[in-house]
């Protein structure tokens, strides 16, 4: 088996071909052989969970945003509600808690 420098699905599907070639006519591996093998399937591991925490990573990212604007367009509104008067008015609130 050949180590291949190409994405992790070419190497996957490279790999099952192979084996599955095996399937048919038999084969068997070398004990170098053997260790290339065990070898990559490390590497495509670490690759593989590398990749399934960047995207864990984007999910929580673009689910706290949706989450951010949801509540920036509810607190706008409910601070529209508190300044603005039914008269049309425009009411300050006073921070100050009275004194000047």
């Amino acid at each position: 088996m050949s180590h291949l420098d190409t994405t992790l699905s070419d190497t996957l599907a490279h790999y099952a071909v192979q084996f599955e070639d095996c399937s048919h006519t038999g084969c068997s591996l070398s004990a170098e052989e053997t260790f290339r093998f065990v070898k990559q399937l490390k590497a495509m591991r670490r690759l593989a969970r590398s990749m399934e925490e960047e995207v864990a990573i984007h999910r929580i990212t673009e689910q706290r945003n949706a989450q951010r604007s949801m509540l920036d367009q509810e607190a706008g509104r409910k601070l529209g509600q508190l300044v603005a008067d039914p008269e049309g008015k425009i009411v300050r609130p006073d921070f100050t808690g009275g004194r000047r």
